[in-house]
């Protein structure tokens, strides 16, 4: 028995394919192949295009963060803040904005906020508008390192920038934060409308 390469064998099979395609266009009178009923039922319905416009980020001149809220738990404080656009067109803050305590002078006490858990969405802020977050402050003379008078010192308030950085604004909040930056005293949520 001859062995036949695959090659002869798919060049036969093209050639019938082609040859019953020209019988069965003769036999039709049609030149052209016939169309294949559809099995898929009627075409899907294509979704409406966006109308979701498009805002730039907002700038750190145009949010003024201010305290509108606070609770206290056991050991912890949580700090309900606010930005406000105070510019005169829309933009749109996403993320976690930068909180650190400060001092009188402005500067740096200790370490900066750390993420808490969350669902970050973009907020597009007309002018006027507000979007919200929490700090979560550890009481100083709780955490390991934190935890003697000497360990913390008197914070006039927090240093606050957007997500996308720039100028910070300062917001008062007197209290008492940890000196040390390896101690994680601040957290902060996302930005939510």
């Amino acid at each position: 028995m001859r062995r036949i390469s695959r090659a002869v064998v798919a060049a036969a099979v093209s050639a019938s394919v082609v040859g019953a395609t020209a019988v069965g266009a003769s036999a039709t009178g049609s030149a052209g192949p016939r169309p294949v009923p559809s099995m898929s039922g009627p075409p899907s319905p294509q979704p409406a295009p966006s109308t979701q416009r498009w805002f730039p980020p907002c700038r750190s001149s145009q949010l003024r963060p201010a305290i509108v809220g606070g609770e206290g738990a056991a050991g912890s404080t949580y700090v309900t803040l606010s930005y406000t656009n105070i510019g005169r067109h829309r933009c749109v803050v996403k993320g976690y904005p930068h909180v650190v305590f400060v001092n009188a002078r402005g500067s740096r006490i200790g370490a900066p906020a750390a993420w808490m858990a969350g669902t970050v969405k973009p907020v597009t802020l007309a002018p006027g508008g507000k979007a919200k977050f929490v700090v979560r402050e550890v009481h100083a003379g709780i955490p390991a390192g934190c935890d003697t008078a000497k360990t913390y010192t008197p914070a006039a308030g927090l240093r606050i920038s957007p997500p996308t950085g720039g100028w910070p604004r300062f917001v008062k909040l007197a209290d008492n934060a940890c000196i040390n930056p390896k101690v994680q005293q601040l957290y902060v949520g996302p930005i939510t409308s």
